[in-house]
């Protein structure tokens, strides 16, 4: 069986992020209901939001290691680079919110963030249990 290309660490984040982020979609589109009716702009918005979230989660977990591993010069390069790349990958989502009406611009947004949220709520869980 190959092995999957990803760290520990990345693959870890996005096991914490992928069962929030399915609940947080199912409640925005529960929520957009009264607004948007039974429509696809919304799944659709949330789907390629929450993969575009995804994709930004992935690529900066792998610049961040590899910027470790290249602490002399090469870091702040790495980073930087990671940065565009990421915010690239998000305009172009955004673009296409705007752009094609089968995509609702506000459910791409959104999903953004979730990793905030997911780990806002996580902190405050953990707070109050006391641990």
């Amino acid at each position: 069986m190959a092995r999957f290309p990803l760290s520990n660490m990345i693959r870890t984040e996005l096991r914490f992020l992928l069962p929030r982020s399915l609940i947080f979609d199912a409640a925005i589109y529960i929520l957009s209901l009264p607004f948007y009716k039974l429509c696809l702009e919304v799944p659709l918005g949330l789907l390629l939001g929450t993969a575009v979230m995804f994709l930004n989660i992935i690529i900066l977990g792998v610049f961040c290691e590899h910027a470790v591993e290249h602490r002399a010069g090469g870091a702040k390069t790495l980073m930087f680079i990671s940065y565009i790349i990421r915010y690239l990958v998000c305009g172009l989502a955004f673009i296409a919110g705007v752009k094609f009406s089968c995509v609702n611009l506000a459910a791409v947004v959104i999903p953004q963030f979730y990793p905030r949220l997911a780990y806002t709520i996580d902190a405050a869980v953990k707070k109050r249990k006391g641990g």
